[in-house]
């Protein structure tokens, strides 16, 4: 039964990519109906996540955010198919880079590469045209997730017709110790909530006590691969613009915590500067701060 949801669901997709954008953005605009004002799809998560972020913010402020972030987040989910249509090459009219260089000089100086990229702009067409960036050998880290059809489907849509290897998250750093003879650069969503232990990387983020995954510091720093954030705006329907911007060129060198707080900074500039392009369904606050015991 799982095989045969698979194929139906990859079907309606592979129907769904040959349809043209404007009438992807049609139907778009349905679903922001639907999912905003029927189906009201985690309203009070998104809005709470939005007054806590932006207490300086007034409520019409607010909403304008909190509308144009459905809006993005229906986009994103027609724009999906386009993956099965578009090889990495055809995303150069899709997204523009202001500073591709970066990357360019990374790989010339023979540098290992994670690409530290929040849940913003299409981090799906991101991943999907990698390959296309350097000569670098692409891996992309994902989460298993627990529908089988539904993570076979997204493991589908991220690597066909392209060279990527997906990696999931428990097996990243042997997998990186099995590739070490090889050039390589790393997609990682590193904004993701993580599990609240006090061993977690815990910093004020949005006026919050949030706390982090280090996994992304933990092996730039035993491996030596530079860190690069990457800022993926939504610049229009279908139309997305890249900056690169170097978290740390240097891992040895790091500091316990260096490689986070720069990440998370970089983040929080993001958001302050794009807020409607972050992921703000998720719980991303659900954890507090563990206290220390006393001794």
């Amino acid at each position: 039964m799982q095989r045969l949801g698979f194929h139906i669901v990859r079907l309606w997709m592979q129907f769904q990519s040959v349809h043209p954008y404007w009438l992807l953005y049609l139907k778009s605009d349905c679903y922001y109906f639907l999912v905003y004002y029927i189906a009201r799809y985690r309203r009070k998560v998104v809005r709470d996540n939005l007054l806590h972020s932006f207490p300086e913010k007034e409520a019409k402020e607010i909403k304008t955010i909190e509308r144009h972030f459905y809006r993005n987040l229906c986009d994103m989910f027609v724009e999906a198919p386009k993956m099965l249509r578009m090889k990495p090459n055809g995303y150069k009219y899709r997204i523009a880079y202001t500073n591709p260089e970066l990357v360019t000089q990374l790989y010339e100086r023979k540098k290992n590469i994670f690409y530290a990229i929040p849940h913003s702009g299409n981090w799906e067409w991101f991943g999907k045209m990698m390959c296309d960036l350097t000569p670098h050998n692409c891996l992309a880290v994902y989460k298993r997730v627990k529908n089988p059809v539904f993570e076979r489907l997204m493991l589908y849509l991220r690597t066909y017709g392209c060279n990527l290897e997906m990696v999931e998250s428990n097996s990243v750093l042997r997998r990186l110790v099995q590739l070490r003879d090889s050039q390589n650069a790393v997609l990682m969503m590193a904004d993701q909530t993580s599990f609240g232990h006090e061993s977690d990387y815990w910093t004020t983020f949005l006026h919050q006590d949030t706390c982090w995954f280090t996994g992304i510091e933990r092996i730039a720093r035993k491996l030596d691969y530079a860190v690069v954030f990457v800022s993926m705006v939504r610049k229009g329907r279908g139309r997305f613009e890249v900056t690169f911007e170097t978290v740390c060129d240097n891992p040895k060198e790091a500091t316990d915590g260096q490689i986070m707080e720069q990440y998370v900074r970089c983040v929080e500039r993001f958001i302050n500067e794009n807020p409607d392009n972050w992921l703000w369904s998720h719980r991303r606050w659900k954890h507090q701060r563990p206290q220390k015991s006393e001794s």
